[in-house]
């Protein structure tokens, strides 16, 4: 039974300074997403990843010792480099506590790549979720930035 749904449409934007290719590579590269897709002190790991249309993948993550959450990513819509949407489905003890669909858009600027994230998101475990959703993307897109203009 669920407790509480709530939604949103969350909206970030971000300013890497560095070529479209490398940015769209940081996504592409699971090895690469997992180190700055997640807030520090926690940990993200692969089980499987087909970043493909109509590919998945299949990612745990949270607190390294646990990695109690369990993600589902379906890509229906890639197109290199400029847009990715996936949806994205969080689990935990085989309970649904939130489904996503992410629009991600990246423009290149020279040397400067624009990232704009559209989440919207479905939880039915109440707004802590959402403000999860919240700030889990605004960290992550800071650390892509920091990870990809790191000297």
């Amino acid at each position: 039974m669920m407790s509480s749904v709530a939604h949103d449409t969350l909206t970030f934007e971000q300013s890497i300074n560095a070529p479209l290719s490398a940015v769209w590579d940081a996504f592409a590269e699971p090895t690469q997403r997992a180190v700055w897709g997640v807030p520090a002190g926690e940990a993200q790991v692969y089980d499987d990843s087909n970043f493909m249309v109509g590919g998945r993948d299949k990612y745990r993550c949270g607190p390294p010792e646990t990695l109690g959450f369990h993600g589902l990513v379906d890509y229906v819509q890639i197109v290199p480099p400029s847009l990715i949407v996936h949806t994205d489905t969080v689990t935990a003890e085989d309970q649904v506590l939130a489904v996503a669909l992410l629009t991600w858009q990246f423009d290149a600027h020279g040397d400067t790549t624009m990232i704009r994230l559209t989440d919207q998101v479905t939880s039915f475990v109440g707004a802590d979720m959402i403000e999860g959703h919240r700030n889990g993307h605004a960290k992550a897109l800071e650390q892509l930035r920091d990870f990809l203009e790191r000297p």
